[in-house]
């Protein structure tokens, strides 16, 4: 049929329906999520459960604490066993059985680092002496130098100069000369040799040293006991542990001037007690206390720790620890630490009986 030429104008085309193309279907995908799902539930199980269910690692504070000033802070240098892992992911990637050393700041608690030192079962280490760099241990592997910004071991056993090949694997071929702050090694051959505090070579000594000295280095370690019923208190007086005067359980803290006069420290009965020992001194009586190790109760025979006032006889402070104290050390400012199997406990100059935390770590098993 013919159109007529308006037909074709844009008014007319505008009035026919546009063509649309067909849309295409879209297929539904699946999340890829969902093949995440098993994965995550078998890692959360593998590692995270494991982690929750497992124990922590047991953790046994050395003796052989030692003080040093690190990053301007005033620290004690604790060597410790760390034996077991929680959880699978540390069982794969840390050592089953670890000796480390920890730097705290006693007053706060703060460990300021901790480094792995060794990954055999049976290690000791010590902390012989600290200058301002470096700090020195003997070890079951020989000497052991760490610095002390971040506790990193800058040489050990043949690694030092001066000692090299010739180094002795136990720790009581090294010794500290206070008089003189400097360290002593003896080597295999018998010679006696020495590093000053902040030294990472050793020199051989002189004659006369090495006679003092070689006898101190050959000699097994004794083990001095930790408590007494008896200990000096530095002022020529002593302190004691007596039977209660008018009977009954318990006893009671005497004070023996020297002069032999004598006065009762307070009325607290402690039970099963003794007088924890730094030396031959009582710990704590540099800052006006005595530290006592005795029973919790009558009652109870699991082990506390007192601090009394060599003032008023008061108890000042007291600690709940699972073992009996292996060694004290105080501080110059008076500060008493004390080893007791898994606790680290200092008694300050306010009196106060607190725990250091070490050996805490995070999921990963780095310290936290």
């Amino acid at each position: 049929m013919y159109q007529s030429p308006q037909d074709y104008t844009p008014q007319a085309f505008s009035k026919v329906a546009p063509y649309e193309m067909p849309r295409p279907v879209r297929r539904r995908r699946k999340a890829p999520f969902l093949f995440l799902i098993p994965l995550l539930f078998f890692g959360f199980m593998f590692f995270g459960f494991s982690y929750l269910v497992s124990p922590d690692p047991d953790i046994e504070v050395k003796p052989g604490v030692g003080f040093a000033a690190v990053n301007g802070r005033q620290a004690v240098l604790v060597p410790y066993e760390r034996h077991g892992s929680r959880g699978m992911f540390q069982l794969m990637v840390r050592d089953m059985f670890q000796v480390r050393l920890a730097a705290a700041d006693p007053a706060t608690g703060e460990v300021l680092w901790d480094v792995q030192l060794s990954d055999e079962l049976i290690w000791d280490a010590q902390v012989l002496a600290a200058g301002d760099r470096y700090a020195y241990l003997a070890t079951g592997s020989g000497l052991v130098i760490v610095d002390l910004h971040d506790g990193a071991v800058v040489a050990q056993g043949s690694e030092i100069e001066g000692i090299g090949g010739s180094y002795v694997a136990a720790p009581s071929a090294y010794g500290y000369d206070a008089a003189n702050r400097r360290v002593l090694a003896m080597n295999a051959t018998g010679a006696v040799l020495a590093l000053p505090l902040d030294a990472v070579a050793a020199t051989p000594t002189d004659q006369a040293t090495t006679a003092v000295w070689i006898a101190t280095l050959s000699a097994r370690p004794s083990s001095s006991p930790a408590t007494a019923n008896k200990a000096a208190l530095g002022s020529g007086d002593v302190v004691e542990v007596r039977p209660r005067p008018a009977g009954g359980p318990g006893s009671v803290l005497v004070r023996v001037g020297a002069d032999g006069g004598e006065t009762q420290l307070g009325e607290t009965a402690f039970h099963n007690a003794s007088i924890v020992l730094d030396g031959g001194t009582a710990a704590g009586a540099a800052a006006g206390h005595v530290l006592v190790k005795h029973n919790r109760s009558v009652n109870d025979i699991g082990t506390e720790l007192s601090s009394v006032s060599l003032t008023t006889g008061a108890v000042t402070g007291s600690l709940a620890v699972d073992s009996s104290p292996q060694r004290a050390v105080t501080r110059a400012d008076g500060t008493a630490v004390v080893a007791a199997g898994d606790v680290l406990a200092t008694a300050g100059a306010d009196g106060r009986v607190v725990a250091v935390t070490i050996g805490a770590t995070d999921f990963l098993g780095n310290p936290s």
